[in-house]
Order: structure tokens, then sequence, then C-alpha cells
């Protein structure tokens, strides 16, 4: 607001410009009515030592007080969008002279549904820039967080804007606490918001409340109510002039309604002096986040932030904590983007698993297919060896005029055995296994085919086992 009053100040000094009816110079657009009234506040009380006069046109309020507001001689406009567009198009305020546009909360204004308003009140100040004599207007586009789809927007809109970036952008403030509580499935979540919530009140602390949804805040406000805890709303369905007189009740001093039951609508732009944030509902991105806890540690002083974690919020959760304690942006984080990103490195990681199983099978194939090779050449090696081995008592070539004995005479006591007749070799042996062609002779029986050699122990063994064996 000051660079804005000084622009102000150094145009009348150059150009002579004074303030005159309808014509503002100056014109700042807020989301809502109650952002609207704070920038109004700082600005009139500016407006006492810097001798400039504005004024306040934004929904919910009555169109009468407002024209004539509006008559008098002004220097700078603060509303909402959808109100100074129907002043402008009733005739109660003209373009002319507008030179400096303000957008406070940019990306809420790009984001969340007054793109349309925000085009149509610059396409006048365009065309009017785009004329040879015509007087052109500086925009300035003011937000604690930038995401990358709205400023892409942004930049579509105002081709060749200047960024100008804290170092502190999308971090955490330093002079907050944060605290996070896991619940299981089986805690009551309500119960567990108590617990953390009547401590807090018993040091004298001013508590915000935060839920994603209107039930969400509806059932926190009738539990608080039922265990004898006086809370105010404020939510979208909350008309305007309740939501400030219950955000008047919060920041009393008296300690009536010390506890803010609220949903993202609270999240931006409201100066309040809160010393403690609970988020009974976690937040969907970290951007949203970063702007509850921004309603607490305001300029310079010690906060409080203490995040309630149902199973599905603790990864995402995860993440913001992750980054708070490297002192990191959390400008990207979302559900999605860190389900997604988990997704990605659990589908890594089994394809790192795969890729090693693979190495190992293949290295265990390698080793088989030598140890099989080995086997193979053991086995030929010992086919070789087998294939030279001798029958026992059998020559594999019979030499010319050589002779093989079947049997041998065996001499006991004195006596001895009736001698074999000896058989002769009718062909080579093919295998250990051959069967032998041999000439039948005493002591030798024929049974399958096959001969049995019996050994003489001094008898034959013929019919006749009484006759003894006679010397030869």
């Amino acid at each position: 607001m000051l660079p804005l009053v000084q622009l102000l100040r150094r145009d009348e000094a150059l150009l002579g410009r004074l303030m005159k009816p309808r014509r503002p110079r100056a014109v700042v657009l807020c989301p809502t009515r109650e952002l609207t009234e704070q920038v109004f506040r700082v600005a009139k009380s500016i407006g006492h030592h810097a001798r400039f006069r504005s004024t306040m046109v934004s929904g919910g309020g009555r169109l009468r007080p407002q024209e004539d507001s509006l008559n008098n001689p002004i220097d700078m406009v603060v509303g909402t969008p959808g109100r100074v567009l129907q002043h402008i198009q009733d005739g109660n305020m003209v373009y002319g002279d507008i030179k400096y546009l303000v957008l406070d909360e940019a990306d809420t204004m790009f984001d969340r549904g007054f793109g349309p308003d925000i085009r149509k009140f610059l396409g006048p100040l365009k065309s009017r820039t785009s004329k040879p004599d015509g007087q052109g207007f500086q925009t300035i586009l003011v937000t604690a967080t930038m995401t990358m789809a709205v400023q892409k927007l942004v930049d579509e809109e105002f081709q060749g804007i200047e960024h100008l970036r804290t170092s502190s952008l999308h971090k955490k403030i330093s002079s907050a606490r944060h605290d996070f509580i896991k619940l299981s499935g089986s805690e009551n979540k309500l119960e567990a918001l108590m617990q953390v919530l009547e401590p807090s009140l018993a040091k004298g602390n001013r508590v915000m409340v935060f839920c994603n949804t209107l039930n969400s805040s509806r059932a926190v406000d009738h539990f608080l109510a039922e265990n004898q805890i006086s809370t105010v709303n404020y939510h979208g369905e909350v008309p305007a002039e309740q939501r400030v007189e219950n955000l008047n009740k919060f920041k009393s001093d008296d300690g009536d309604c010390p506890t803010l039951v609220c949903t993202d609508l609270a999240a931006r732009g409201l100066d309040l002096d809160v010393d403690h944030v609970i988020m009974f509902d976690f937040p969907l991105n970290s951007i949203d986040y970063l702007h509850r806890t921004g309603r607490t540690a305001r300029m310079g002083a010690k906060g409080k932030v203490t995040s309630l974690l149902a199973r599905k919020d603790q990864q995402l959760a995860a993440r913001i904590e992750e980054a708070m304690r490297k002192n990191e942006s959390l400008e990207s984080l979302t559900v999605d983007n860190v389900r997604r990103d988990i997704a990605r490195a659990r589908i890594t990681e089994q394809q790192g698993k795969n890729a090693k199983l693979v190495t190992a099978s293949n290295q265990k194939s390698k080793q088989q297919g030598k140890s099989s090779k080995l086997i193979t050449a053991s086995n030929q090696k010992s086919n070789n060896k087998s294939a030279t081995v001798k029958p026992p008592g059998v020559r594999t070539k019979a030499s010319p005029g050589v002779r093989t004995k079947a049997t041998s005479s065996v001499m006991k006591s004195g006596k001895a055995s009736t001698p074999a007749k000896s058989v002769k070799v009718a062909k080579r042996v093919k295998s250990s296994s051959a069967t032998y062609s041999r000439k039948t002779s005493p002591g030798v029986k024929k049974q399958g085919g096959k001969l049995r050699v019996v050994a003489f122990r001094g008898r034959s063994s013929s019919s006749n086992k009484n006759e003894s064996l006679r010397p030869s």
C-alpha cells in the first residue's frame, strides 16, 4: 500500500492530477469481502497522514451507500471484482483516470473463478492503452504463493510481466512450531481434537480449527458446543455480514469466543492474532497448508501448528515435514503428486529387483551349463575307459594257436579233480555282457540259453553221486 500511495503523490507533483468524483486513479481488487475491509482499513489509516482518499465497494453491502461514496472525489477504490464491475456498468465509476491496478491474492483470483471478471475489467484498460494517445496503466499482482499453473495463466494474461520473489516464498514460517499427530483407524478424531484443544485454551490461546468441507466444519462446531466450548463459524454458507461479526467476536480481547471453526475461506489474507492453528482435516496440497499456517506466528511472533492425520493424509504430511526440515520449497506437493511419485518409486524399485533376479538367474544358468559340460566330458571319458576293459578270463582277440581254459584243476586232500576240456573262443567279444558260444563240456550246464560254469570239488555233478573220482 505504501508504494502505491507514493506513486499517487508523485503523479500529483509532476502532472498536477487531483481527486475527481467517480474517477479513481488506483483500484485494488480482493477476492473476499473480509480481505477488502482489511485492506480498506489500512488504506484509510495511511490516508489520514498522506492526504489521499479511498472508498470500499464489496459484495454483500448495500449499493446506495457505495454509490454515494463514489460520487465524492476519490483517489483509490478497494473492492471485490464483481461489485466493481457492477458499479462501472451502472455508471457510478469510470475507467478514464485509472493508472494503477492491484490484484491482492492473485493466485486465488485466477484459480478460483475470478478469472472472467478480471479479464472483463482489464478489457477497457487494454483498449485504452492500444490507442496512439491512450494512457497506459500498471498492474501489480500480490500473492504469498504462486503455483506453476497459475503463473502460466498470469503470463498469458500479462505478457512481459516481471516476477519478484522473496527468499521465503513457499517455505515454512521459521517462528512456528509444527506438530503432526498420526491417528489410527480406531481412534475418534473429535476426541483427539478435544485432547489438543483444551490444553491450548487453558493457556489463554486464541485457536483456529481448519476443516476441509462445510459438513466437517458443522460437525466440529456442534461437537465443541456439546462440550461447553464457545466457538464462532467462518465458511461460505455464513452470510457476509455474519462472518464479519464472527471475526470481530473472535478478535475481541474479552475472550468470549477464542475458538474459530473455519474452512480455507479464512486461510488467506486475514490478519489475525492467532496463537494456535489446528488442522482437524489435513489440506490436500502444500499451498493450502502454507496459507493455514500463515494465520499464526505473524510479524515474528511465535505460534503453533498441530495437524491431525488420518491414514490417507500421512504420505503428504510426511513429504511436507521432510521439506520443512530441509528448508525446501513446498510449491508442488499435492496428494496426487505424492501418490504418483510413490507409485513411480515402487515401480522403479520393483524393476530393479526384477533386473537383479534376471541377472542372478542368468548367472545360475551359466554355472549349470558349465557343470553340465564338465559332467558330459567326464561321462565321455568314463565311456572311453570302459570300452577298453577286458571281461574276466577272456581276451579280446585270440592269438593263433592259443587256447583259454574255462576251468582249472583243484587239488584237495591229496586228490585231484577231473580236468575240464578246453573251450575255443568262437568269436571276438563285443561287450562285457555278450553271450559266448562254447562247446559243451562235462561239468557245464546250460540254463536259459546261457552257460553256467560249475566248479568241481572231487565229485562229478552227474547222477552217479556215489562214484568216487579216481586219479587219472
